[in-house]
């Protein structure tokens, strides 16, 4: 299996179009994203722990670029910035519970890779009220490290507010990565961007400095686990049928569909199967599809029949473990208060999540 375009040991993002990835964030922590971390390697074996990764049905092109999905969890994080290769619009929602909240604590982020200093580079128009804007850049790699200052506020930028009567007109100062972070939107709007195509360099493939190149078990049995959640609205759903990994190899005819079971625990059900790499396999394929609704895969590992592994999130600013997946890939939850002080651990079962400490400092301060 080629892995020039992945991978992460839990958070990564690219967009997922045909054959490419997009990676969100851990099913049970908080909405933050890494654009490449390193992969774990146990025994004899790569073992993949893939965060979050989401796939659709459709996507729709935007005119001479890639349009971000309307109203699901899509660039809402610095490592999930769409990248913008042309003149291009975005419809958002930001309406929950039927309309009658607003999740104004959302904000949208867009990248661009300049190749020189360039004037009114990008015009952006927005379809009613007004919002912030904050403009970084310009970056020399596009890696951890960019996200990591944008979210500590350790990066140049430079904000204000942009209206639909006023719109915004921003600058490149010279070559390299920007990223722009529109917040404070009205509920629910479009955005559109107008750019100086000439001076942009776009590709589907990101670069990463920090990926493994290659993925190359030997031939043998695997365990092949994920966990898997439908959006669906019908509440009395009992097992995901329409969701499945695809495995399959190069060199060798068939293909092997993993399909998930037991309890869905907090909307997620796991995948769990084994598989037999040929000796005459030249590549693996690994294909996350649905065949009806949306999907989110999490947590993919692929690591030898007769090994086993644990892995772990990290807040990558604190550095506090954040959760901890077992052999059989449940997760522990870390909760932590302002203080730092844990609080709560929980532990997913079979029976759903169960709270199995819980500490409590009754102290009055001084």
């Amino acid at each position: 299996m080629n892995m020039n375009q992945l991978t992460s040991l839990h958070h990564a993002i690219n967009q997922m179009k045909n054959d490419t990835y997009s990676f969100s964030d851990h099913r049970m922590y908080q909405q933050l994203t890494l654009k490449c971390a390193t992969i774990k390697q146990m025994l004899v074996g790569l073992i993949l722990c893939l965060s979050c990764i989401q796939t659709t049905l459709a996507q729709t092109d935007w005119i001479e670029s890639n349009r971000p999905k309307d109203n699901i969890e899509g660039n809402f994080s610095c490592a999930a910035a769409w990248p913008i290769c042309g003149n291009s619009s975005q419809d958002y929602n930001f309406l929950l519970n039927k309309d009658t909240i607003c999740d104004q604590s959302k904000a949208l982020y867009y990248s661009f890779h300049f190749d020189d200093a360039v004037t009114n580079a990008i015009q952006i128009a927005l379809s009613a009220d007004s919002a912030n804007y904050e403009w970084y850049g310009p970056f020399t790699a596009n890696n951890l490290e960019l996200c990591l200052q944008i979210n500590s506020y350790s990066a140049n930028y430079t904000t204000g507010t942009f209206s639909a009567t006023s719109p915004l007109s921003l600058s490149s100062t010279s070559e390299g990565i920007y990223i722009l972070k529109i917040k404070n939107l009205p509920c629910k709007g479009s955005i559109r961007i107008n750019t100086e195509k000439t001076k942009l360099t776009c590709s589907e493939k990101l670069p990463c400095q920090e990926c493994v190149t290659s993925f190359s078990p030997t031939p043998g049995k695997y365990i092949v686990s994920a966990w898997v959640k439908e959006k669906v609205n019908n509440y009395t759903t009992t097992t995901y049928q329409n969701s499945f990994l695809e495995i399959s190899f190069n060199g060798t005819n068939g293909s092997q569909n993993l399909y998930p079971s037991g309890q869905i625990i907090d909307g997620w059900q796991r995948i769990e199967q084994s598989i037999q790499i040929p000796a005459n396999a030249t590549g693996i394929n690994i294909a996350l599809k649905t065949t009806a609704h949306e999907a989110f895969f999490d947590d993919i590992r692929f690591f030898p029949v007769d090994g086993s592994m644990m892995s772990y999130v990290y807040d990558p600013l604190s550095l506090r473990l954040m959760a901890e997946l077992d052999e059989r890939n449940y997760a522990t939850l870390y909760e932590y208060d302002e203080e730092g002080k844990l609080i709560r651990v929980k532990k997913e079962t079979e029976k759903g999540i169960m709270t199995i400490q819980e500490n409590r400092d009754n102290n009055s301060k001084q």
